[in-house]
């Protein structure tokens, strides 16, 4: 190859190179970082906002809320990449909340602590709750549009106990630590096989969970459902292998168990005080599963 040629050619294959290395630096202002340029700024409609370097902005609040919010897709001609931490937090006007079907990232407990929210739409942009995203809102009873969602957060419903119509998808794959604690409106749940984590705590103290059927493969993590009283009737998937401890403590009301043919440890108390258990159905072998202490109950006929 002659000289010039050759150097063409790899002057080419750098220009090829910087292309892609552009193209593969263009990612979605949802899993990029940028640094902020101005803060605090207010729109027509009072919206405080952060912007980004890449024009795009950051709710941090509003300067007086609505009983009825719409989160907007654009702020003054930017879109709306964010809602910060607390932006709302705390609020007694708000009594419904409604989503674009817009790529925005919702911040830690963002709507935590709104005492008379009703009712939140989601839209199917929404893939994810943060950790504490409506804790403590006690009057919430409706949240639609829930069937996108992949993660739910530490605490991120925890004393929803009027929450009732919310329905947990089969795309959800990670269900934080005390996500659902003391959601005393639920009366059944059904968690399926695309569940890859189940927190420590997540039902605790749902007083009127009767119905539980949990598919897959996921652990039962500690206390997972810790003084749900009412709960009757628990059927386990056949890739459940460990049972963590106190994980159906004081379920007194819990009368029948169906475990799965893998199940191979059941922690120590992961059943005390189920004393009015009638029905234990182990689908595999008994004697290949190692059971701690506290958990007489398993034994009916003691």
């Amino acid at each position: 190859m002659k000289k010039g040629l050759f150097i063409h050619a790899v002057s080419l294959i750098l220009l090829f190179s910087m292309v892609l290395t552009g193209l593969s630096a263009c990612n979605s202002f949802s899993d990029t970082e940028y640094a902020i340029v101005s803060e605090n700024n207010v729109s027509a409609d009072g919206f405080i906002y952060d912007k980004f370097e890449n024009s795009t902005v950051r709710i941090a609040g509003i300067e007086k809320m609505p009983m009825l919010l719409t989160i907007p897709a654009e702020i003054d001609g930017m879109p709306v990449a964010e809602i910060g931490d607390s932006a709302f937090a705390g609020d007694q006007t708000l009594l419904y909340l409604q989503f674009p079907n817009a790529d925005i990232k919702l911040g830690k407990r963002f709507c935590s602590g709104c005492t008379s929210l009703l009712t939140v739409d989601l839209a199917d942009s929404i893939t994810a709750l943060p950790v504490g995203a409506f804790e403590e809102c006690n009057n919430l009873s409706v949240i639609n549009g829930s069937s996108a969602l992949t993660e739910i957060g530490s605490q991120a419903l925890a004393s929803c106990s009027a929450l009732s119509h919310f329905e947990i998808p089969d795309s959800l794959t990670y269900l934080g630590d005390e996500a659902f604690r003391g959601c005393t409106s639920f009366t059944s749940i059904t968690l399926s096989d695309s569940l890859t984590y189940l927190g420590e705590s997540a039902f605790w103290g749902c007083e009127n969970l009767s119905k539980v059927s949990i598919k897959g493969s996921v652990s039962i993590s500690r206390y997972a459902f810790l003084d749900c009283i009412a709960l009757t009737e628990v059927t386990l998937g056949d890739d459940i292998e460990i049972i963590a401890e106190e994980a159906f403590r004081n379920c007194r009301s819990l009368y029948r168990i169906q475990f799965g043919k893998n199940l191979k440890s059941i922690e120590s108390y992961a059943f005390h005080a189920c004393d009015t258990l009638t029905e234990v159905v182990f689908s595999g072998s008994k004697d290949k599963i190692n059971i701690s202490d506290g958990n007489e109950s398993l034994d009916p006929a003691n």
